[in-house]
């Protein structure tokens, strides 16, 4: 591949760092025993300890919680066990499913058993607010994550950052070929090849986000453009298109940065596109309902995930940018301030209904 100042994976320093992707969360807390660890704990050698608040410093966790998470249990579900079994007192009942169809369960409930909504993106968390379903989270829980990712009414806070990224299989591509604008990519070679996933959240936050920064009308014209080239839609989880991608099927696609986790053995890489929708956080957070039994409780629990532990599984395990700033991201990721995000307030990524409206108006949902 060539080599270029664009933004990207090292993959072979990865490979050599991490193996066969090994992963883990460094670090004992509370009441678990010093040797117990989630994952691979060889990868935490050449890591600095992570920073920040421990969940040994929060309080104590006790009563019964729900979450409805609209992150997978393969991302999350790991780390929620983790601090549930850390309390003997401590329940946890979770419900995993698309954030949308958790908004919609919301929405129909007379009144939700969701103590805690957990989702992929901020935009569902401010609609939430809207509706006013949310509480104000304490300050001394929201001071746990910077304020730029986090509600500046105090209703919901983010756990960890994702970028949008540009995957391309390297049997095809070089870094070279691929459009430094989002909105080149119809013009370019690359967009006859590509795929991408409009049934996911983070995607619809990818479009919502054009349209905040492009209007609807350019929006529009970019997807009727992209899809006349041969844009190709999937419908599954990311993990088929990460496979079409690597396979061949497809030669690029719009991804999460992350798309690297768990195909190490496939011919892909990433690369970022500077300043504008192409590469706009996505920021996974949660909320406290405003019909929680024990919002006190709940809120808490939200503390923990943004503690220094968790902070270090979402580094190292989700291959995530943590929002503690006392955490770093992979090495073998850009530096935070490698990456150039087009300046946007994250609850302007709230009106999720017109880009839905707008992907069936389409065809294309």
């Amino acid at each position: 591949m060539a080599d270029t100042d664009r933004t990207r994976f090292d993959r072979r320093r990865f490979l050599g760092a991490a193996g066969a992707g090994a992963m883990f969360l460094a670090g004992c807390t509370g009441q678990s025993s010093d040797d117990e660890v989630l994952g691979n704990p060889e990868f935490t050698d050449e890591r600095p300890e992570p920073g920040g608040t421990t969940m040994e410093e929060l309080p104590e966790l006790s009563g019964e919680l729900t979450v409805y998470s609209g992150r997978s249990e393969e991302r999350v579900g790991e780390l929620i066990d983790y601090i549930e079994e850390m309390y003997d007192d401590l329940t946890v009942d979770v419900r995993y499913a698309d954030s949308s169809d958790l908004v919609n369960a919301i929405l129909t409930e007379e009144e939700t058993p969701a103590d805690i909504y957990y989702t992929t993106e901020s935009g569902t968390l401010t609609f939430l607010r809207d509706e006013g379903l949310t509480t104000e989270l304490p300050d001394d829980v929201l001071e746990l994550c910077p304020e730029e990712f986090r509600d500046p009414e105090g209703n919901w806070m983010g756990l960890s950052r994702r970028s949008w990224a540009i995957a391309f299989n390297t049997d095809r591509f070089e870094e070279s070929d691929i459009p430094e604008e989002i909105m080149a990519f119809p013009e370019s070679e690359v967009a006859s090849e590509m795929g991408w996933a409009p049934y996911r959240g983070s995607t619809q936050a990818f479009i919502t986000a054009m349209r905040v920064l492009h209007g609807e009308e350019e929006t529009r014209e970019w997807i009727e453009a992209m899809l006349d080239a041969g844009l190709r839609t999937y419908e599954g989880g990311r993990s088929d298109l990460a496979q079409a991608t690597g396979s061949g099927e497809v030669n690029a696609s719009l991804y999460n940065h992350y798309i690297v986790r768990g195909n190490l053995d496939l011919p892909i890489d990433v690369t970022y596109t500077k300043n504008d929708a192409g590469v706009v956080p996505v920021v996974p957070g949660a909320c406290v309902m405003n019909a929680s039994d024990d919002p006190e409780t709940a809120a808490n629990f939200v503390a923990h995930w943004a503690s220094a532990e968790a902070q270090e599984y979402f580094a190292t395990t989700t291959w995530e940018y943590p929002v503690s700033p006392h955490v770093e991201p992979l090495d073998v990721l850009p530096d935070r301030d490698e990456l150039a995000p087009p300046e946007i307030d994250l609850n302007d990524l709230a009106d999720i209904e017109t880009t839905l409206s707008l992907l069936r108006e389409l065809d294309v949902l």
